[in-house]
């Protein structure tokens, strides 16, 4: 990543005031992105300090000896010690956090970022060589000694991994996550040592993926659930464009191997390209709800392919496919979206800026599972329609400190209005980073 990226795309979800001036950006064609006012220094600093503040919890509670980043932990014990209690998305979040500490690296350049790249590195190692399949990642990797989650996919590690036990159902999700955070950790130092060990992880997982037909298969050979990259007539558009976000982000790290001709290959025979740009065209969620799951993703995969594409055609149409996506979050004060898509030249006005922004000044510090009951409040209105999953929402999004909590803010409905919790269990700041 070019430094000159990497200190937009921080600025962009810490930068913009009451203030703010942005300037449209065009929308055809290859835009740059969108310049910013300069954030008040006040509260520049404001927001670095709580940055600081997650950095720090994060590192003592939520990482594991082994550099694995587990979203939620013990909030009743009295030491800061890492006590994970949630493993089932193990794998996205560490990729995930890895992006987060080589973007802080490629604006900063503080050598305790670096530090914390090689520790999540060293994790992201062991989901993948655990397994002891070659390009197959597990989904969570524990000791025995810690709590299990019920799941009947956990194995038992085996060999110089017998001190582990694994999750196998590992889905297209946890993929995009470590390879995303893999492909930042590559741009962000020029350390050869480090690009090599990376770029060996990354290509393993897509050969993988690449042989058996583009899907994710276990050590056994059996395709995983939500493991179906293909271009079959059932296959998610979604799907076509994060196995094009995989691809290429190998190609960018191993330009000598066969992934470009792979990746054109997907392009020219299979349309892969069209239905990219379909991913977040999916007209039924208007009934259903929205699965804003699914626009993380959308955004994530869309990031990858606008950084490493050069073909004026493809961009052209990744282009389309993200202001599309921005149509569906633009209302939703995610900061993480908001400035991805401005620094790929999406117009992106201002209101949505203060709101992105916004957002992170009210991200709270305390992230316990407490309960939250705003659908009883008379202040908040509630929509006529629920969610995908059901549950009452809000018409417009509630204050950040005012949700329920949850492993990422950014891949969450931002209209719930309630949540269950005891105050036990403490998710992390993550999102924030």
């Amino acid at each position: 990543m070019s430094p000159p990226f990497a200190a937009w795309l921080l600025g962009a979800v810490v930068a913009a005031a009451s203030s703010a001036c942005l300037v449209a950006a065009p929308e055809r064609g290859t835009p740059g992105p969108v310049p910013l006012e300069p954030l008040a220094r006040e509260e520049a600093q404001r927001l670095a300090e709580k940055a600081a503040w997650h950095e720090d919890r994060i590192g003592r509670r939520h990482v594991t000896a082994e550099g694995l980043f587990a979203y939620q932990a013990d909030a009743t014990r009295a030491d800061f010690d890492a006590a994970p209690t949630a493993y089932a998305d193990m794998a996205i979040w560490t990729g995930l956090y890895l992006a987060a500490e080589s973007l802080r690296y490629g604006v900063t350049v503080d050598p305790e970022a670096v530090d914390r790249m090689d520790h999540v590195i060293n994790g992201l190692s062991l989901l993948h060589h655990v397994t002891q399949a070659p390009g197959f990642l597990a989904r969570a990797v524990q000791r025995p000694t810690d709590p299990p989650e019920p799941s009947a996919h956990w194995k038992s590690g085996s060999g110089p991994f017998s001190q582990y036990r694994w999750l196998s159902d590992t889905s297209v999700d946890q993929v995009l996550g470590v390879v995303y955070g893999y492909g930042l950790a590559f741009d962000a130092t020029d350390d050869q040592a480090r690009r090599r060990r990376v770029a060996a992880e990354v290509t393993a997982i897509v050969d993988r993926i690449v042989a058996h037909g583009m899907r994710i298969v276990d050590g056994e050979g059996r395709r995983v659930k939500h493991g179906d990259l293909t271009s079959g007539l059932f296959s998610e558009n979604l799907n076509a464009l994060i196995a094009l976000a995989l691809v290429k982000t190998a190609a960018r790290m191993a330009p000598e191997g066969p992934y470009r001709a792979v990746y054109r290959d997907l392009i020219e025979r299979k349309a892969y390209a069209r239905r990219a740009v379909a991913a977040r065209d999916r007209w039924w969620e208007y009934f259903t709800g929205v699965n804003h799951s699914d626009n993380n993703l959308a955004v994530l995969a869309y990031d990858v392919l606008l950084r490493y594409e050069d073909d004026p055609v493809l961009r052209g149409r990744y282009h389309q496919g993200l202001r599309r996506t921005w149509g569906v979050t633009r209302r939703d004060g995610n900061a993480l979206s908001t400035g991805i898509v401005a620094a790929h030249g999406v117009s992106v006005d201002p209101v949505a800026v203060r709101s992105a922004i916004g957002s992170l000044a009210d991200f709270p510090l305390e992230q316990r599972d407490v309960e939250v009951r705003n659908s009883r409040r008379p202040d908040v209105c509630v929509a006529r329609r629920r969610d995908r999953t059901g549950d009452l929402q809000a018409c417009v999004p509630l204050p950040m400190s005012e949700r329920p909590r949850g492993p990422f803010e950014w891949n969450q409905n931002p209209y719930r209005l309630d949540g269950p919790g005891r105050g036990t269990q403490e998710y992390s700041g993550l999102g924030y980073l």
